[in-house]
């Protein structure tokens, strides 16, 4: 039983990012536009966009979404 449970906390720790970008990602196409990210973080500029979005795509995908969450430039 507590193999089962660790197991579940672990996959659950994991999955945590996911979860907040899909949060963000409204229109389900697996990344989050400036417009997504203002809808759920209004004071966030066109600046911070720009720093999170690391391959200058104008897209933030999961990867970028993690970093920017592990280094605090976006809340988890």
């Amino acid at each position: 039983m507590k193999s089962i449970l660790a197991t579940a906390a672990a996959v659950l720790a994991l999955a945590a990012p996911s979860w907040a970008q899909n949060a963000m990602d409204t229109d389900g196409d697996g990344y989050v536009s400036m417009e997504e990210l203002q809808t759920a973080y209004p004071d966030m500029t066109a600046d911070n966009f720009a720093a999170m979005d690391t391959d200058a795509d104008g897209l933030l995908s999961e990867e970028e979404v993690q970093a920017a969450q592990d280094s605090g430039a976006l809340p988890s």
